[in-house]
């Protein structure tokens, strides 16, 4: 066991690890999250259209109910 404690970072720079581009985090956690929105879209999009469909179907139905026929007296 070391006397001294080294942390993860300063054991990578000793090892000669390349740290990664700032930017090129930033511009993958975007593209992570980006995908992430489209796959929820994709899920979420023909869902929010069958309840729509559902909706317009209960408030269109009673303008197509049969009416009833006039009773003759």
């Amino acid at each position: 066991m070391p006397a001294v404690h080294t942390t993860f970072r300063s054991q990578n720079h000793r090892a000669g690890v390349r740290q990664e581009s700032k930017a090129l985090v930033v511009a993958i956690s975007a593209l992570q999250l980006a995908m992430i929105v489209l796959v929820w879209l994709l899920a979420l999009i023909p869902m929010a259209l069958m309840a729509l469909g559902a909706t317009v179907f209960q408030a269109v139905k009673p303008a197509f109910a049969k009416v009833p026929a006039p009773v003759d007296s």
